[in-house]
């Protein structure tokens, strides 16, 4: 027990020493951290001024680089600015030197057709300011009337001598004893009278009058003749047309032929209709069969023969004798309907046929191309007018024909329903 309470003591008292060094040591710690957290604090507040001082002259680094930047950049734009106001300028100066030129050689060719040239080695301005003169006083002088005298051709080809009297470059008349009148050109700078009417018109500008009608011929050259072109007839074009046109001609007048001959039956089939169904109905109700019988005989015309026909076999069964009813009016229909089915086949053909026209005519064009070439449009006109003019004939002659005939077709329907009616009529008024 006692060795017990020694160990405890000795304990005690190590304990207490050891609380003392240790509270000695922490401090002495306590003391070095105080001091270093001192010393970073102000190495913080040093280096965040530092920083700050960094940051600001980078800062204001940066705003002088972007002067400069923005400074340049507007100076880059400028200089863009002026490139392309350079380019446009350049892009102008070629137009107008291009436009200049074209404006050259164009008065130069309108000239020389003038007998008028411009010197090709001066300048520029100087072509051009010669060129403009030289226009003005062309078109001083066209405005202007002259007289000289000159030989002319007759209509004839009869060479005279004679006054002319020039209307500028576009119109000149002649004067003379023997005739007179307006000139037209003749080829090769020659001119002859164009008609005789316009002599009249000549002699009062020779002498200084204002005629009430001038009967003037406008031109633009002298070196190709005009000649007087005859008005074109019916025989032309069908000449133009070759054979497919003339086939198609032949065809429309047989259809005109046959709606002239199918109008004639129609009108026989369907007149006086009403006029013999009262004339017979006044004959029943006397009594008098054979005088309804007779006159059916004098009126001969489709609702004679059916209502003939009604009466004979009055006494018979009704459905006996619609029967014969039915098979007179079908009789009596292939005469309604002659030529009708014939009329609308050439309608219909027609068009066909000038397609084929159309076709032959283009392949005589493709085989004159392909010998001669396109030089001259006068070797090709005959197979394209005879294109054309088939698929005009073949339209002239289809679309009359078609209207016609369904007309005509309208009528014979009607015809028919008139001579059915009829005869129900007969048989409901006067069967027994």
């Amino acid at each position: 027990m006692r060795q017990l309470i020694v160990l405890l003591t000795f304990l005690f008292v190590t304990v207490t020493l050891q609380a003392g060094e240790l509270e000695q040591a922490y401090q002495k710690e306590y003391a070095y951290l105080v001091a270093e957290k001192k010393a970073l604090t102000q190495q913080l507040a040093e280096l965040k001024l530092s920083q700050k001082k960094n940051l600001d002259k980078v800062i204001a680094e940066i705003d002088a680089r972007q002067k400069v930047f923005l400074s340049r950049q507007n100076q880059t734009d400028q200089a863009n600015r002026r490139i392309v106001e350079a380019s446009r300028d350049v892009d102008f100066a070629e137009n107008d030197s291009l436009l200049l030129d074209t404006t050259l050689i164009q008065a130069k060719e309108s000239l020389s057709k003038m007998d008028i040239t411009i010197d090709d080695t001066a300048a520029v301005g100087t072509r051009l300011s010669n060129a403009l003169s030289s226009a003005n006083e062309t078109m001083l002088k066209d405005s202007q009337t002259s007289q000289s005298e000159e030989k002319y051709f007759t209509q004839d080809g009869k060479a005279i001598s004679g006054k002319i009297i020039e209307i500028g470059r576009v119109a000149r008349f002649g004067i003379s004893q023997d005739a007179g009148g307006a000139l037209v050109p003749a080829g090769n700078g020659k001119f002859r009278i164009w008609d005789g009417e316009s002599h009249k018109t000549a002699q009062q500008l020779a002498d200084n009058l204002y005629p009430e009608t001038l009967t003037i011929f406008l031109f633009d050259s002298t070196e190709k003749g005009i000649e007087k072109q005859d008005a074109k007839t019916f025989g032309d074009d069908v000449d133009a047309a070759g054979m497919v046109g003339k086939i198609i001609i032949g065809l429309g007048v047989i259809g005109l032929l046959l709606i002239a001959v199918r109008v004639y039956v129609l009108s026989r089939a369907g007149s006086d209709v009403q006029t013999v169904s009262s004339q017979v109905n006044q004959a029943i109700d006397g009594g008098d069969i054979d005088k309804a019988l007779k006159v059916c005989k004098e009126n001969i015309c489709a609702a004679s023969k059916v209502i003939a026909a009604t009466l004979r076999n009055l006494k018979r069964d009704r459905d006996h004798l619609e029967d014969i009813i039915s098979e007179t009016i079908l009789n009596e229909s292939s005469n309604i309907d002659k030529f009708g089915s014939a009329i609308l086949v050439i309608a219909a053909i027609s068009p066909l046929l000038g397609l084929l026209g159309t076709v032959t005519g283009m392949i005589s064009t493709f085989d004159i191309i392909t010998e001669f070439g396109t030089g001259d449009p006068k070797l090709l006109s005959s197979g394209i007018s005879e294109a054309l003019l088939t698929t005009k004939f073949g339209l002239v002659v289809a679309i009359p024909l078609l209207l016609a005939g369904n007309l005509l077709s309208s009528w014979g329907r009607k015809i028919k329903n008139n001579l059915e009616q009829t005869a129900l009529h007969m048989i409901n008024t006067h069967k027994v």
